[in-house]
């Protein structure tokens, strides 16, 4: 699936490990800032980057889940600073249904909205490869995947327990439902400003640069933002070209399928009697996730990239190629909002 223009930033990544040689990376923040500064006149400016407060991005994707590969539509709406949407028109492996998804920050509050697939459901192969902040996907998913009989599931919905009241997960461990909604709402807020920097390279976290990672097609500085309370992500700036080629950061890699769901036409799970229920899949196992950009095209003055892979180690999963592009959108008002 990857494009060999992107095949040199994947590899960085292992570069830039042997390049350190174990020893503690560099922590520059004056050269950070600098290099910031010259990738942003290389996208178009500080004051064209500035005048973006709301964008679109529409393309088609493939993404690998297990054996099959499953493609469709991908459209990625962000208003600044606090919003971000993202719908998937989803095509199973073998015809059927298509699946609908879409999955909403709007500032504090997150919302997911599912429709279609006739109980065919993805096991980890959601965006961020299920459930947990950064696996696979061009996007922020639970792991839920789409639920049978098209259902509707706001995403501060939890498990049978009253509200604010613990719940029972798999093999009896007990969860908050309040702790899980911030987690989400975390982990989205992580993918938003992962899209800003990966379109506009904006941030308002400390930056540093912490090396230079080598490629046999070039070399790159790496910059690292390091949030205050989340996991630091890495550009990857082209020295050549100052354009960023590949972010990273540390997350969960759970494992990926297909299945059929249980369920219902009228979207009510189906009894599942105990000694039929599957196994539960392995823990996830921490890993180094990627996105990588490419074919960068000039829209309104800005240079935005026009092919972007997400991975996971060295690993590719996803790739999306975006068609079309819209600057300052005006959206509808509905667009982050519940109906």
């Amino acid at each position: 699936m990857m494009r060999p223009n992107l095949y040199r930033a994947a590899i960085f990544v292992a570069a830039l490990v042997l390049a350190s040689g174990g020893r503690a990376l560099a922590q520059d923040a004056a050269r950070g800032a600098a290099l910031i500064a010259d990738a942003r006149k290389a996208l178009g400016g500080d004051e064209k980057i500035r005048a973006v407060k709301t964008l679109q991005a529409k393309g088609d994707f493939k993404r690998t889940a297990g054996q099959n590969t499953i493609s469709g539509e991908l459209q990625v709406q962000l208003a600044l600073p606090d919003k971000l949407r993202r719908d998937e028109d989803l095509s199973p492996p073998g015809g059927g249904p298509a699946i609908v998804r879409t999955q909403v920050l709007n500032g504090a509050e997150i919302w997911d909205e599912n429709s279609g697939g006739g109980g065919f459901g993805f096991r980890g192969a959601g965006p961020d490869g299920g459930g947990r902040d950064g696996g696979g996907g061009f996007g922020f998913g639970r792991g839920d995947g789409p639920r049978a009989g098209g259902q509707r599931r706001d995403a501060a919905d939890q498990p049978p327990a009253a509200a604010g009241q613990p719940g029972q997960g798999r093999g009896g461990r007990q969860f908050d439902p309040e702790q899980i909604r911030q987690l989400q709402i975390r982990q989205r807020q992580e993918e938003l400003a992962r899209f800003t920097l990966a379109f506009l390279l904006t941030t308002t976290d400390p930056v540093s640069w912490v090396g230079v990672a080598e490629s046999p097609d070039g070399k790159a500085d790496v910059v690292e933002v390091k949030p205050a309370d989340g996991a630091a992500t890495r550009i990857f700036l082209d020295q050549a070209t100052h354009l960023p080629v590949m972010l990273t950061w540390q997350g969960f890699a759970p494992p990926v399928g297909f299945g059929r769901r249980g369920g219902r036409g009228d979207g009510s799970a189906a009894p599942v009697a105990p000694a039929d229920r599957p196994a539960a899949p392995p823990r996830p196992q921490q890993a180094t996730l990627r996105m990588t950009l490419g074919d960068y095209k000039t829209v309104n003055g800005i240079k935005l990239p026009h092919l972007m892979t997400r991975g996971v180690n060295d690993q590719t999963n996803e790739e999306w190629t975006v068609s079309s592009y819209r600057i300052n959108p005006t959206f509808k008002g509905d667009t982050f909002t519940k109906k």
